[in-house]
């Protein structure tokens, strides 16, 4: 559902979505980040997310790591709890932002809780922008400054038909 809202999403905000229209809207801000391959690999970059050294090893050489495997599913649930997580943050920054201004946006609802279901401030959308950084910084075209960054592993590989 992610990438089909993705692939149509509208030029502006305000505007209806063509496929998910209505009141609403597509409550994008309802779904959590895709549990891929990339994300884990940034977040751990980012050292919001930690790997066993054990991991490390086999990412490392290549070993691919089995499906439905205690290390898949920690990865790919881990991730899914990191980028929630750092949904909260940012609409807490948000609302932090706000008090500090005063400002309001002209009704009861705050700015955090407007943005978060607007889907402004979604996992989808943090998802997208980790798995863009990621390949970016895995290629060298992109470096994270004013932070201590962990080594760029390797993604991990899982054969799977459910991903």
């Amino acid at each position: 559902m992610a990438e089909t809202w993705a692939a149509f999403y509208p030029p502006s905000s305000d505007a209806p979505h063509p496929i998910f229209p209505g009141t609403e809207g597509p409550q994008i801000s309802h779904l959590t980040m895709f549990a891929d391959y990339r994300v884990p690999q940034i977040l751990h970059h980012l050292r919001i997310i930690t790997y066993p050294a054990s991991l490390l090893r086999k990412l490392h050489v290549h070993t691919p790591v089995r499906s439905g495997s205690r290390e898949e599913v920690s990865l790919r649930s881990a991730s899914i709890i990191a980028v929630e997580r750092v949904r909260q943050e940012i609409l807490r920054l948000i609302e932090e932002e706000e008090a500090e201004s005063e400002s309001g946006i002209g009704t009861s609802e705050s700015k955090a809780v407007a943005a978060d279901r607007a889907g402004v401030v979604s996992s989808v959308l943090i998802d997208f922008y980790l798995w863009d950084l990621a390949k970016k910084v895995e290629s060298g075209l992109e470096s994270i400054e004013g932070l201590e960054t962990a080594e760029v592993v390797p993604i991990h590989r899982t054969r799977s038909i459910w991903y």
